[in-house]
């Protein structure tokens, strides 16, 4: 598994994209993909909204990485930094942001690679960029 993390609007698509050579079409948009199926899973863009949606419902995030990850162990895993700078004040939008960070921390240790976008630069955290 690949894991791509970067702040909102730096690029993290498009680098993936670009390394991969896998079409913009083939690509699971995190915001409205279907959270039933994780068997079609290519590249998962937007891996802290799923989250979202997830706890939103009552849903386990962990239970659902887990099983994208056990039916995918290639995926590619795009997610937005969402824990830096001011703490919400309300409690929906602190419990996503510590839970998203928890998954990616598992994520990590789980992960062949880690690369960090900024501005469309990528930065190797973790393993060896192919």
């Amino acid at each position: 598994m690949r894991l791509i993390i970067g702040g909102a609007h730096q690029g993290k698509l498009d680098y993936a994209l670009m390394q991969t050579h896998i079409p913009k079409e083939q690509v699971t948009q995190g915001g409205s993909c279907d959270l039933s199926d994780t068997k079609n899973i290519i590249i998962l863009n937007s891996l802290h909204l799923v989250i979202k949606r997830l706890l939103r419902q009552g849903s386990d995030p962990q239970a659902y990485v887990d099983a994208l990850l056990a039916d995918n162990p290639n995926v590619v895993i795009i997610t937005d930094e969402i824990g830096c700078g001011i703490v919400p004040i309300d409690r929906f939008e602190r419990e996503w942001r510590e839970v998203t960070g928890r998954v990616c921390c598992k994520l990590v240790g789980q992960a062949a690679l880690v690369e960090r976008v900024f501005c469309g630069i990528a930065t190797v955290l973790k393993g060896e960029s192919v």
